[in-house]
């Protein structure tokens, strides 16, 4: 069957899906990066949402100088419904890379993370790759050299056995073909999830997907991180005082993650094979059980994909 699929060319383009919101203090230096890629994209889609501060006047200044395109919202839309609006706003037939709008990209992001997609995509269907981050400050000092080990992801092997007990990958590290670009049009608006643990979903389930384990973002953490939310790794004493909670009832283990199983597998129940299907059903009908219960199918999830080093 694969050998039978279409290969991509291997000049496939590029455009880079970009959504900003008062941005102004890094937005400058995130265009620039993505400006000096050695695979330089073909285009660069941003879509300004409703900005009351100055980004929306250094955004025209790259798009005169034709740097990019520029969309500005008359309304808020929020971060999913924005990004949905710059993934569909791409050129058909050309691969899509998102990007925030205060993270800063290695020179190198794209020209590996192509290579690397090229590799999985036969053309038969979404195929995604994801990349490892550089986790830094405000001021651009590192943090960590892996954000994947900053959440401890780094530990175990990835599959969609793992991935529905919490998101891998960051949105801004991906890369992904156009047949994901109509799945990503479907994303649910849900507050509980962001369109990064969407697409993952699809791609570790419907189609290829392949992770780069080496940094091509330098990620920076502030307050106003939308995608960071709760990905940091908890201290001991928090993990102990959460699993508390759930053994006496106060919070609900997991609650976004059935959340996010739930409208999915409604949404592609018909699509999904029999092991994909079965693995997300399982794994609802935890969401009732005890918080002990909740806990073991965690372990035993993830009792064959610890890597050797830490099992």
């Amino acid at each position: 069957m694969q050998d039978q699929a279409v290969r991509i060319s291997t000049h496939t383009p590029v455009t880079v899906a970009m959504t900003t919101c008062n941005g102004e203090q890094y937005i400058a230096r995130q265009i620039e990066s993505i400006l000096n890629q050695t695979y330089a994209p073909a285009g660069i889609i941003v879509c300004d949402d409703a900005s009351t501060d100055g980004t929306a006047a250094i955004l025209q200044e790259y798009q005169q100088k034709g740097g990019l395109q520029l969309h500005i919202n008359d309304k808020r839309l929020g971060v999913v419904a924005n990004f949905k609006k710059a993934v569909s706003l791409a050129p058909a037939g050309h691969y899509i890379a998102l990007a925030d709008q205060d993270d800063e990209w290695l020179p190198e992001k794209l020209e590996k993370s192509v290579n690397l997609l090229q590799s999985i995509d036969t053309g038969a269907g979404p195929a995604m790759i994801y990349t490892d981050l550089i986790l830094t400050d405000r001021k651009g000092a590192t943090l960590n050299p892996s954000f994947q080990n900053e959440l401890g992801h780094d530990r175990y092997i990835h599959s969609l056995e793992t991935l529905v007990f919490g998101n891998i990958a960051l949105g801004c590290t991906t890369l992904f073909n156009s047949a994901m670009r109509s799945y990503f049009g479907d994303i649910p608006l849900n507050k509980a999830y962001n369109h990064d643990t969407w697409i993952t979903l699809i791609a570790f389930s419907l189609g290829q997907v392949a992770f780069l384990p080496e940094p091509t973002v330098r990620y920076r953490k502030h307050q106003d991180n939308v995608t960071l939310g709760k990905r940091t790794k908890t201290s001991r004493a928090s993990r102990v005082i959460m699993h508390l909670q759930g053994l006496l009832g106060k919070g609900v283990y997991l609650k976004e993650q059935f959340i996010l199983v739930r409208d999915f597998l409604a949404q592609y129940r018909s699509e999904l094979g029999d092991t994909e299907r079965e693995i997300l059903e399982q794994f609802l009908q935890l969401e009732n059980k005890p918080h002990m219960k909740k806990k073991i199918a965690f372990e035993k999830a993830f009792r064959k994909k610890w890597l050797k080093r830490f099992a």
